[in-house]
């Protein structure tokens, strides 16, 4: 029940891999801002965040959920509590963040009942510095 990111070192901010081509905060490999393009994502880590630990079961789509950066990139709800964790190929987010952007969201998809939780979520960028 870990994370399932890419498995690249480069997904992490100050590694010197290459592996994925990726780039700290909005800039990237190919010269579009990453930082301004929606984002259709699946949670990791449901089972581990406050979200499920409170209640035992995940939000319902339609859930309005936000991007924050807490120790990883976690998708919480308008009240600061966290719901699930982004896979770490989101890790650039982090500077998107930092620079002022903004991301909000709903939950598009979501199930409680099987082995293991999933939620899916749809972001897009509201703000930009």
């Amino acid at each position: 029940m870990g994370s399932s990111g890419s498995g690249r070192i480069s997904d992490y901010p100050g590694s010197s891999g290459t592996g994925s081509g990726t780039a700290t905060g909005g800039g990237s490999a190919g010269g579009s801002d990453r930082c301004a393009q929606a984002i259709a994502v699946a949670l990791e880590d449901i089972e581990h965040c406050d979200f499920y630990r409170a209640g035992g079961t995940v939000p319902a789509p339609g859930q309005q959920l936000r991007i924050a950066h807490k120790k990883r990139i976690v998708a919480e709800t308008d009240a600061g509590v966290t719901v699930g964790n982004l896979p770490t190929a989101y890790n650039y987010l982090a500077g998107c963040l930092k620079d002022g952007w903004t991301y909000t969201g709903t939950v598009t998809a979501s199930n409680g009942s099987g082995a293991v939780a999933t939620v899916s979520a749809d972001f897009a960028p509201s703000s930009h510095p």
